[in-house]
């Protein structure tokens, strides 16, 4: 659990952090000017997938409650941070982390949306039972309220009932 809520608070962070490690890095082992303009341009864009896979973890309910990412969001959370911190010192394999940081980047959002998905039907299918369960309390233990179905019969109290007509339609 330690593990997943460290990784939940280092979400905002990383999103400014993370950037400017690459811009620092670069800067630091020798990139030229070209290229440090394109790194300048694609930390911004690394920036704005950062924050949007942070908001898509953090619309999930169950994990603002427990403020902790699940187990899935922090391994490809991990590998994608990594790779971002490694592809800053400029090493002959930076083209591949480059590449590696891209796809990770991808997989971390897809899994995002994949789980929020999953987390939003089993709520709403929650939401839809609770509403299904009153409408079929009169019907007959085997007949659901579908296609086909018998209307069922009114549930009629047998004590008195209070009538009040208003007249509302009938005004003078």
């Amino acid at each position: 659990m330690f593990v997943r809520r460290a990784f939940y608070y280092w979400q905002p962070a990383a999103v400014v952090v993370l950037p400017l490690w690459i811009l620092i890095g670069w800067s630091i082992f020798g990139g030229s000017a070209w290229q440090f303009l394109l790194v300048l341009l694609s930390c911004g864009v690394l920036a704005l997938a950062l924050a949007g896979v942070g908001l898509l973890n953090f619309t999930r309910k169950k994990v603002r409650t427990e403020r902790a990412l699940s187990w899935p969001d922090v391994a490809l959370a991990a590998a994608w941070h990594a790779a971002i911190i490694a592809t800053a010192f400029l090493t002959p394999a930076t083209t591949l982390l480059s590449v590696a940081v891209v796809v990770l980047g991808l997989a971390a959002f897809w899994v995002s949306i994949v789980e929020l998905a999953r987390e939003t039907r089993r709520r709403v299918q929650g939401v839809y039972d609770s509403f299904q369960y009153p409408a079929q309390m009169g019907a007959p233990a085997g007949a659901a309220a579908g296609v086909g179905a018998a209307p069922r019969p009114p549930i009629v109290d047998e004590h008195e009932y209070i009538v009040i007509e208003t007249n509302r339609g009938q005004q003078k």
